[in-house]
């Protein structure tokens, strides 16, 4: 059970795999994540809130139990909701997922009685050369003209596609027909919500042999009808210090997620200190690092790709001491 007078360190949990008729093997050859079935995985839940601890004193509770055992030091407010309003994952879809769409938060309360909808966003970890993934329509269509296309099967041919690569980055607000592709391996940044309206499953069957469930009324209620909009975010890096190199991908209404890029033979003597007043999340996507706390209050955390740490509010200042080259990205709750 939690201690009385904690010490934060940066928490480490074991993720939580899902089996998708989607999904593949790029969790564990790319990633490192070790399923206990031979069923393709789809996903990887790194930092959820009734993920466990995998490290230090806290090993075994969640992090659910954490905010709401210690809410200011976790969150930096006495108040905080135990349910961590943030999900951080890996999707590897080795063939196209369903065509679907999230609510926005009126309408998950409205439909579903949910505390909030899903806006998401993605960053392209690894991607097969002429990968794709659906966004939004091709053509003008509202909602009855839209069911009409459902109806007749048509629903593939008035999507759009974009193609995509390593390193693209992908917002998704609530709303958004979306779909990702054969071959992407993606990180997501999302509300902490599941509720998916499927449209259009391509014509298959789940793991189960049965045809998996569409909701097409929800869909048509949620979806907005944007023709052809912007998929991939044009972002820059915003700090030329050498060794060191910060992109802004998103600061929206719910999140924000940095990419940073560490090179330890350009570092020099500098160290990139971190010093968030906020709590928030770090997933290492290539390469090797070390956090490290120079007052020696905890051992330090080592993050091989794929790997993923909860930095708590009153963690304090730390250093991120790279191996070599690495790329993590960093998000919160804003």
């Amino acid at each position: 059970m939690p201690r009385s007078d904690p010490r934060m360190y940066p928490l480490v949990f074991e993720p939580s795999l899902h089996a998708k008729v989607w999904g593949g093997h790029r969790l564990e050859a790319r990633l490192g994540k070790k399923p206990a079935t031979d069923q393709p995985i789809g996903e990887s839940w790194e930092i959820y809130w009734r993920n466990r601890v995998a490290n230090g004193p806290f090993k075994g509770e969640t992090l659910g139990d954490l905010i709401s055992a210690y809410p200011e030091k976790m969150m930096g407010w006495l108040d905080a909701d135990p349910e961590f309003p943030l999900l951080v994952k890996f999707i590897d879809a080795q063939e196209w997922l369903s065509v679907q769409v999230h609510p926005d938060d009126k309408l998950a309360a409205q439909l579903e009685g949910q505390p909030r909808g899903k806006t998401e966003c993605w960053y392209v970890v690894d991607a097969a050369p002429g990968a794709q993934i659906a966004y939004g329509l091709s053509e003008a269509l509202d909602a009855r003209s839209f069911r009409q296309v459902i109806e007749a099967g048509r629903v593939r041919e008035v999507l759009q596609y974009v193609d995509v690569a390593p390193g693209d980055f992908i917002s998704v607000p609530a709303g958004t027909l979306h779909a990702l592709g054969p071959g992407v391996l993606v990180y997501e940044l999302q509300q902490t919500s599941d509720t998916t309206y499927r449209v259009y499953d391509w014509d298959r069957v789940g793991l189960d042999g049965k045809p998996r469930e569409l909701h097409i009324e929800k869909s048509l209620i949620c979806t907005r009808y944007d023709v052809r909009p912007q998929a991939k975010v044009n972002y820059r890096i915003q700090n030329d210090t050498p060794g060191i190199e910060i992109s802004k991908l998103i600061h929206g209404p719910y999140f924000a997620l940095d990419l940073l890029r560490l090179d330890r033979r350009n570092l020099g003597e500098t160290t990139f200190t971190v010093e968030y007043e906020a709590a928030h999340t770090l997933t290492v996507i290539a390469g090797q690092v070390t956090l490290n706390d120079e007052k020696g209050r905890y051992t330090p955390v080592t993050l091989p790709t794929g790997t993923s740490a909860f930095i708590p509010f009153r963690l304090g200042p730390y250093s991120i001491v790279p191996d070599d080259r690495a790329e993590i990205l960093q998000g919160w709750q804003t």
